[in-house]
Parts: C-alpha cells; sequence; structure tokens
C-alpha cells in the first residue's frame, strides 16, 4: 500500500541549457541535410512524449508544431493526472488500470510535475449513485490501482464531510468517499517531455507546420518532407524521414485531409472548458467531484494555488481547433453547478478570473454516443507505409502510449532491408527514466494543491529571463499562459505586470518595440477570446 520509496532530489537534474530562437534557426538551417528516423508531427503531450522515448532508444527524431509545445488540449485540460473513477460506470477496467499504474509511475518518476490530490466525492439523498454502491466502485478503483495511493479510500458521513468541506451543500447530504488521484501542470508536464527529448538527441521545433509528404518507393524510405516556419509563411524548410508519426490531437482530421487522405473521421472532440476564481470565494480544500444539477454531468472543483478550478463541461465540437474557447452558456452551466453544491460562495460571472477550454481528441464512437460516454482509449494505425496515427486517448497515459507508438514503427521496420536506429535501439528506456526539472518560476508553480501566498510578490527576473533562454519562448502568450500561470492567476491576467516584464523580453528575445507591441496587441486579442467576451467584459 501507498506510493513506495521516493528517489533522492538529485536524481531529478534541472535542465538549463539554451533553447530560444537563436537555437531554433540552428535546427532549421540544417533540416535539408538530415535524414531523420523519426519525423513526430504535433507537440503536444502525446507528440512530446513520443519524441522522448524515440530518442533515448537512440533513434534520431524531429518533432514539429504548428504553434507553441503544448497550446493546444495540452495546456487545457483539467491538470489532472487520474485514473478516472467515472469510467467503472461504462466498463472501462483496462483503461482505469493502465491510467492508475502511469499515475503511480509518474507520482515517482515526476513528483516535482504530478503530486497526490485529495478528492472528495458527496452523495446526496438523490444522487444517481447511491453511497454504498460508490463505496464499492472505489474499492474496484484502489484494487485496480494496485492500492498505489498515499492511503486507501475512506468512507465519511455527513458530519466528517462538512468539517473537511464545509462550504458544501448540507441539505440532502449524506456523506461522501475520500480518495487520491493526481494534479499536475499539463504545460509543463509536457514541456519536460520536450527538454528530455532534446536530451536524449531530438531537433524539437514549435511554430513549424507539415505542408507535405512526398513518399519514397526505394528501399532506403527516406521520405521528402515539406515543412512551413509557421512565424514566415513564405519560408519552406525540406528534409528526410523514414518514418512520420501524426500525434496532432484534435487536428488529426484535417492533417490526414491536408495530406490528401480521404477516409471516414477518425475523431469526434468535444468541448471541456473550465473557469477559475479565488480560493477565498470558493475555499474548497480538496478536489471535489459532482454531478450537474442539469444533466447529471460528472464535474470537479480542484484546488489551484490561491484559486478554485470549476470544470469541466462536455460539448461536441465541430469547429476549428484554431478557435476553441469557452462559451457564455458554458460559464453559466458552470456557475449553475457551483450554486447547487456549494450556495454559501455565491459565485457570480464577476468573481471569474480567467478561464480555458480545449477539445478532447476523443475517438468517433460507432453509435450515437454522448459526448461523456465516448471512450478515452487511443488508438493506432498505420495510413499508410511512412505514416503512423495515434488518436484518443488520455494525458495520464501519455508515456505508455508513446511507448506503444515507438514499439509499432520499429517493429514495421523489420521488414525493411535497413531498420530503424540499431541493435540498441529497441527497448523502451522511459519506464524508469525521471522526466527532469526546468528553471522554476515563481509565478508558474508546477503542481499548488493548498493555498499559497501572492504569487506577483515573489517574482524573480532571474528566473524571468532564464525561462525566456531555456524554454523557447516564442511569444508574449507562451510565456503568460503556457510557461508561467501568469494568466490565470494575476489581476488582470497579468496585463499590470507587462511593465515589469518588457525589458527582460526586449533583452533575451532581441525584440523591438514594434515587436512587443505587436505582441502586447495579440495577448489582448487571446484574453478577448477567452475572458472579456464570454464574461460580457470590456477591456480594462
Amino acid at each position: 500500500m501507498g506510493l513506495g520509496a521516493s528517489l533522492p532530489e538529485s536524481s531529478f537534474p534541472v535542465i538549463s541549457k539554451d533553447f530560444g530562437p537563436a537555437q531554433r534557426e540552428e535546427i532549421l538551417a540544417r533540416l535539408s541535410h538530415e535524414v531523420y528516423d523519426i519525423l513526430v508531427i504535433g507537440g503536444g503531450i502525446t507528440g512530446a512524449a513520443i519524441a522522448r522515448d524515440a530518442a533515448h532508444r537512440g533513434l534520431k527524431v524531429l518533432l514539429v508544431e504548428k504553434d507553441d509545445f503544448a497550446s493546444g488540449t495540452s495546456s487545457r485540460s483539467s491538470k489532472l493526472v487520474h485514473g478516472g473513477v467515472r469510467y467503472l460506470e461504462q466498463y472501462e477496467f483496462k483503461l482505469v488500470f493502465e491510467a492508475t499504474r502511469e499515475r503511480a509511475r509518474l507520482w515517482k518518476l515526476a513528483p516535482h510535475l504530478v503530486t497526490p490530490l485529495p478528492f472528495v466525492f458527496p452523495c446526496f439523498q438523490k444522487s444517481r449513485v447511491p453511497l454504498w454502491k460508490l463505496n464499492l466502485g472505489v474499492w474496484l478503483y484502489d484494487i485496480l490501482s494496485l492500492f498505489r495511493s498515499p492511503t486507501i479510500h475512506r468512507r465519511w458521513g455527513k458530519d466528517e464531510t462538512l468539517k473537511n468541506e464545509p462550504q458544501l451543500r448540507s441539505n440532502e447530504l449524506v456523506g461522501s468517499i475520500f480518495y487520491w488521484d493526481g494534479a499536475t501542470d499539463d504545460a509543463r508536464l509536457t514541456l519536460a517531455n520536450i527538454l528530455d527529448a532534446r536530451e536524449g538527441g531530438a531537433d524539437c521545433l514549435s511554430r513549424v507546420n507539415l505542408t507535405q509528404i512526398q513518399f519514397d518507393k526505394s528501399d532506403k524510405h527516406e521520405h521528402l518532407i515539406t515543412l512551413q516556419n509557421s512565424l514566415n509563411r513564405a519560408q519552406y524548410f525540406h528534409t528526410k524521414a523514414k518514418v512520420v508519426i501524426s500525434s496532432a490531437g484534435p487536428w488529426t482530421d484535417s492533417l490526414l485531409k491536408n495530406l490528401g487522405h480521404n477516409r471516414p473521421k477518425l475523431l469526434a472532440p468535444t468541448r471541456g472548458s473550465h473557469i477559475v476564481v479565488p480560493f477565498k470565494k470558493l475555499p474548497s480544500k480538496h478536489a471535489v467531484v459532482i454531478f450537474h444539477p442539469k444533466d447529471g454531468r460528472v464535474l470537479f472543483t480542484i484546488p489551484f494555488g490561491d484559486f478554485t478550478v470549476l470544470g469541466t463541461t462536455d460539448e461536441f465540437d465541430g469547429n476549428s481547433p484554431d478557435s476553441t474557447h469557452i462559451t457564455a452558456q458554458e460559464v453559466d452551466y458552470l456557475i449553475a453547478a457551483a450554486k447547487e453544491y456549494f450556495p454559501k460562495a455565491e459565485i457570480k460571472k464577476d468573481d471569474i478570473t480567467s478561464t480555458w477550454a480545449g477539445l478532447r481528441p476523443l475517438l468517433a464512437p460507432p453509435d450515437k454516443a454522448s459526448a461523456s460516454q465516448i471512450s478515452r482509449e487511443h488508438h493506432i494505425e498505420w495510413i499508410d507505409p511512412a505514416l503512423l496515427v495515434i488518436a484518443g486517448g488520455k494525458l495520464t497515459t501519455h508515456r505508455e502510449m508513446a511507448e506503444q507508438c515507438v514499439d509499432r514503427a520499429l517493429l514495421e521496420s523489420q521488414n525493411w532491408n535497413t531498420p530503424l536506429g540499431n541493435s540498441k535501439s529497441s527497448a523502451c528506456k522511459t519506464h524508469n527514466r525521471v522526466l527532469p526539472k526546468t528553471l522554476y518560476s515563481p509565478l508558474n508553480s508546477p503542481v499548488e494543491s493548498s493555498v499559497g501566498t501572492s504569487e506577483s510578490s515573489r517574482f524573480d527576473k532571474n528566473t524571468l529571463e532564464g525561462i525566456l533562454k531555456t524554454q523557447m519562448v516564442l511569444s508574449l502568450e507562451d510565456f503568460m499562459v503556457r510557461r508561467t500561470q501568469i494568466y490565470y492567476k494575476e489581476a488582470q491576467n497579468g496585463l499590470e505586470l507587462l511593465p515589469q516584464l518588457k525589458s527582460s523580453f526586449l533583452k533575451i528575445l532581441l525584440w523591438d518595440e514594434s515587436k512587443w507591441n505587436s505582441e502586447v496587441e495579440n495577448y489582448k486579442n487571446y484574453l478577448r477570446k477567452n475572458v472579456w467576451e464570454p464574461l460580457g467584459r470590456s477591456a480594462p
């Protein structure tokens, strides 16, 4: 029982090598001279993990992401590493077993990025699942996880539940179940995978878009790849790769279409949206599981440092993943849930400090399943002899999905005259390989499951400039949203901090006044779509 022996602090190296615009230009300059074993399309958590796995097996790897690393789904999850208690209702025992196994692995190999988070699942007189049945279900959850949690779950009565969560509605409350899952900073978890992939020798490029694959029909399997610089769309590059792995998340179907593959859609993406309110407004000490009063969907309140997150929605979304943001209707939906279960908090739109929304790249169901009923399993398929696609899956199982992808690529290449890599390339190394630390910013506490002090009072300029040098920051949005959590947690989403940031951006990234002003406007547009418009606010 429990998490087992922890690794010593010295096991987690801090990666502080320069990784910025200059290193990006160096990679771009030599693309035409390289032949990669694997080209990974997509710099979310799955693509980053594939690049990491392949690089540490000795394969020559290039990863390209058309925007910023983790800018899609992988920075817009519920920031949980969990087995999925609710998947037990759908009899997805294999998925829960795999997810809890990977959760335990991350607790051990990345404790600076993934930490245990206590959950409370309250039960009311009219709850869809009675307390006795819920208790049995979480016993099964503990068993499937092989009891690899800080403690086994506990059953609380009404009084003990209210003692631990006094803001919770007392009317008709029967009791609750206390259990454990995990919390993470999803964007930083992705970045750690990118940086460790680079440690293994992978070339990782953000803001580079795949436009064409010209297949080589000879025994060399050296397919010609055309890439476009997203920062300068008139600039194209050519390189060669023996295998292309698509891990494009919700962009998978559009990528395949652009590459000329006319086939039924693999995905049925659903939008998950969240709102963030100050902890003092909704002081939830645990992550609390609730059923929405309108449709019975499972939602969470999640501790987030000095804040509390409420989410997530689950709506089918056929729009472009490039324009995903919360809607005003979803804001009202989440507030209604807060009012039902935390009436003392009196949550209003004016209390919301930030929001986020992302598309889950879920596999298209064979029948008319509801959004929340679609499986979170993943699918790996060869689309043609050079293109391997992974679709679906969960953030929690990213390492295992990556291992399976690289295994499939290596297995296929065994039929070639010159297989990928070499004789030492077959074994996966990530089972026991720790994820590195990155330069830490107080503005971006990787996992904050308890209340902290004011973020801005701990601002460190040296660390700020270190982040700009080592974490491939190419826009103001990259820094405000994904390298730090300024967007989520600071007054006016960080606009008040911009004068403090300006000199460092100009110094380290060599921006001029025009570039800075353009980036500020771009960030304001981000705020307009994600905060001001859905919350009915005017620009400050």
